[in-house]
């Protein structure tokens, strides 16, 4: 019966969600007068990029317009319910006591790094170093939009089966093997530090911290209930072409890549919809990779990805940081008492519980049997001092 509501629930929104995809292109989110797919490095340098760049500051302004209205809506509705608001910090996930803010951690600042030269090379790499290798298909990194990419992106074939099988058999194998070979190689380690779409939600999780504003905490049953909507939207991604449909008319990736590159693209409803991911993105992190269909794709192979999350059980203390930490909600990294192997088809491999975690090598990171990153107590301590007691305090 739990699982028969799941494929109910599912089907209801693969419905919901086919049909807005299919009639996407019936809904114009910006429409410039003349459609200019050119980019050169002479045109972004020209007043005509600001022209290119009117739908991104449409999206910002609307973005920014809808957080402060949600905010004072939920500012209103504590006000007015004292016995809501007496709860509200618990519901939302704002916790009032100190919280040590720790040192820079070399990795994430490698992450942050690597997240940010490859969103570039994403969006101007074709123009800087040529298109020699955009032969080659990623799962990421490119927008099929954008002529001048330096890679094909993997994206618009899987979504478009039917244009795949038209091609040579030559470019088929290509394609393929590129694919394959990167989400065998990195798994969904793709989505934590080369996903471009990643890196804008993690920038308004960034921009939440620093404003102090309160995030949304979801809890297991919340998570769970996101599943549905997961499966659904993975296939609407896969069989809208079967339909007639073009899934690129829906996806919100389109309206960031194409237009920084300096295309005067038309955007639909994935306008909309980029406006709701960083939104979303802003009061919880990650929002959008929870029901991400390519992420989930690449999660089918998370057991051969040479990336992994290893546990030594008889460290863990089972304080439940790791999962507190984790974006994604996954409880059987702290949960998990046997295993050392506690990688999820989920995971999108931040490195956040390790970064939490209080136990000194109780989860690391490893890549190909090789340790990248361990959990460390002395790392979480350096948020705190030494008081005159000798006890550490914030």
């Amino acid at each position: 019966m739990k699982y028969l509501k799941k494929i109910v629930i599912a089907s209801v929104i693969f419905i919901a969600v086919g049909a807005i995809a299919y009639f996407a292109y019936l809904f114009p989110f910006y429409e410039p007068e003349t459609s200019d797919f050119s980019t050169s490095i002479e045109k972004l340098l020209s007043a005509d990029y600001l022209t290119a760049l009117i739908p991104l500051f449409i999206i910002i302004g609307l973005t920014a317009a809808g957080i402060v209205l949600v905010i004072v809506l939920r500012k209103a509705l504590a006000k007015a319910d004292k016995k809501q608001s007496r709860f509200a910090d618990a519901r939302t996930g704002r916790h009032r006591g100190n919280v040590p803010k720790q040192k820079p951690v070399w990795f994430m600042i490698l992450r942050w790094t690597i997240m940010i030269v490859f969103a570039f090379i994403a969006i101007w790499g074709g123009l800087i170093f040529g298109m020699g290798i955009s032969a080659l298909s990623v799962p990421v990194l490119s927008c099929p939009w954008n002529t001048e990419e330096m890679t094909s992106s993997s994206c618009y074939y899987l979504s478009h089966l039917n244009e795949l099988f038209e091609l040579p058999w030559q470019s088929i194998l290509i394609f393929f093997a590129s694919t394959i070979g990167f989400i065998l190689l990195l798994g969904r380690a793709i989505c934590g530090f080369l996903c471009p779409v990643g890196l804008m939600q993690d920038i308004m999780d960034k921009n939440r911290q620093k404003t102090k504003t309160e995030g949304i905490k979801l809890n297991e049953k919340m998570y769970g209930a996101v599943t549905p909507a997961r499966w659904a939207l993975v296939l609407v991604f896969i069989g809208l072409c079967f339909a007639g449909g073009n899934f690129c008319n829906f996806c919100p990736a389109v309206a960031v890549s194409p237009v920084l590159a300096g295309m005067s693209t038309s955007l639909y409803i994935s306008g909309f919809l980029m406006v709701l991911i960083l939104m979303a993105g802003f009061f919880k992190r990650r929002a959008f990779c929870m029901v991400c269909p390519l992420g989930t794709i690449m999660g089918f192979f998370h057991k051969i990805s040479l990336f992994r999350i290893k546990k030594d059980t008889q460290s863990c203390t089972e304080c439940g940081a790791c999962y507190e930490a984790c974006p994604m909600g996954i409880k059987m990294i702290y949960t998990e008492r046997e295993k050392v192997n506690v990688t999820s088809a989920n995971c999108i491999m931040c490195g956040e519980c390790i970064r939490c975690c209080p136990e000194d090598k109780a989860l690391s990171m490893t890549c190909a049997g090789i340790k990248l990153y361990t959990s460390s107590r002395k790392k979480i301590m350096s948020g705190y001092e030494p008081d005159k007691t000798g006890r550490y305090a914030k």
